[in-house]
């Protein structure tokens, strides 16, 4: 086996599988005899870890999952080194561990984790498989009763840790404008900037060339408005390839996956998120009054008080101009023979070009 503090699925052992699923009472009078895996199942979708399946069978028919789903470091270096630089890894790792049992919107169960923050970066989360239920298409966008769905347990989310005194006790939870992340963002954008206006400047309309351009030099003001009271868990990427909607009875309606980059922040933010990336330019611009309307009235029966509709309209138009950022920065350092990673992301820049201008949102720009 290589030198790891951690072992990666591809150097698992049946041994070390049944010692894993023992320390949790996962598996109870059994052994794990042997399993087949399944590597890089999220190809073209993760960027930042890697995904695998493990096929398990038992000296017990039934003792334990059969399907069991590995989440661990990126092979490729760049990649790792971006999310041990964020504390990505030991930031899902922590959220399965500590927060997920408190909450009601569904996630996947955690059958084991391991994270080794203080030398290697190492980690391993080994997590139920939501078969058969299955994640929308990015680039498709959801249904509306799917939308619906997806709003309505994003603001129950979101009411539960509204404004939460909780919140202080997770030191491994940053806001969304720590220093780390905001100063790296703007970098990120910066450096990626001059390649993606070499590379997809022809989707771009000149006022909004110049636009990107402030956009690099006052975003993180914008970060400020969104880290601002009142916050809440943010999710960061709440889009259709993180969500898994129900197919059979057995499934729970929507399940969420992926919570490397949460953060405390406005709420409004994973709505606006999901609203400029998942939808199609016409249908967000017809909905979005009835969604954001859906949105508030479930954080005002989750108990949030002194933040108005209003307030969450303009919230939501601020996200619009933030989103603006990770559609930079993937495509301008995205390897362009990633086709799915580059479908997803090239749809943003017409979804996010007419989010801004439906709302007028360029006028948010601090000066």
């Amino acid at each position: 086996m290589p030198d790891r503090t951690i072992p990666i699925p591809q150097d698992f052992t049946a041994e070390w599988l049944t010692d894993a699923l023992h320390s949790t009472g996962t598996i109870e009078d059994a052994a794990v005899t042997s399993f087949d895996l399944e590597s890089n199942i999220a190809a073209g979708v993760g960027f930042m870890g890697e995904l695998g399946k493990l096929s398990v069978r038992y000296d017990k028919p039934g003792a334990g999952p059969e399907s069991i789903i590995a989440k661990y470091p990126a092979a490729a270096l760049e990649n790792r080194r971006i999310a041990e630089i964020f504390r990505f890894y030991e930031i899902e790792t922590r959220f399965y561990e500590q927060i997920a049992p408190q909450v009601s919107l569904n996630t996947p169960k955690l059958f084991y984790s391991d994270i080794d923050v203080d030398d290697s970066g190492d980690f391993i989360i080994l997590l139920e498989d939501l078969a058969p239920a299955q994640c929308a298409d990015q680039v498709a966008g959801c249904s509306p009763e799917q939308a619906d769905l997806a709003v309505r347990e994003l603001a129950k989310f979101h009411a539960a840790w509204w404004q939460s005194p909780k919140l202080k006790d997770y030191d491994w939870m940053w806001a969304a404008n720590h220093p780390v992340r905001a100063g790296t963002s703007q970098a990120s954008y910066q450096q990626a900037w001059g390649p993606f206006v070499d590379n997809f400047g022809k989707m771009v309309p000149p006022e909004f060339v110049k636009l990107g351009e402030q956009f690099g030099e006052r975003m993180l003001k914008i970060l400020d408005s969104l880290a601002d009271e009142p916050v809440t868990i943010s999710h960061g990427d709440y889009r259709p390839d993180n969500l898994f909607f129900a197919t059979t009875p057995d499934c729970a309606p929507l399940s969420v996956i992926d919570w490397q980059i949460m953060s405390i922040a406005r709420g409004t933010f994973d709505f606006g998120y999901f609203m400029n990336g998942t939808l199609p330019p016409e249908e967000r611009k017809a909905r979005e009054q009835e969604l954001t309307k859906l949105y508030h009235d479930t954080l005002v029966e989750g108990g949030v008080t002194g933040y108005s509709f209003e307030d969450c309209w303009e919230d939501y138009r601020l996200s619009s101009v933030f989103c603006w950022l990770y559609t930079v920065i993937a495509l301008g350092t995205l390897d362009v023979a990633n086709e799915r990673g580059l479908a997803v992301f090239t749809a943003n820049i017409e979804r996010n070009i007419a989010a801004m201008t439906d709302l007028n949102a360029a006028e948010l720009l601090p000066g």
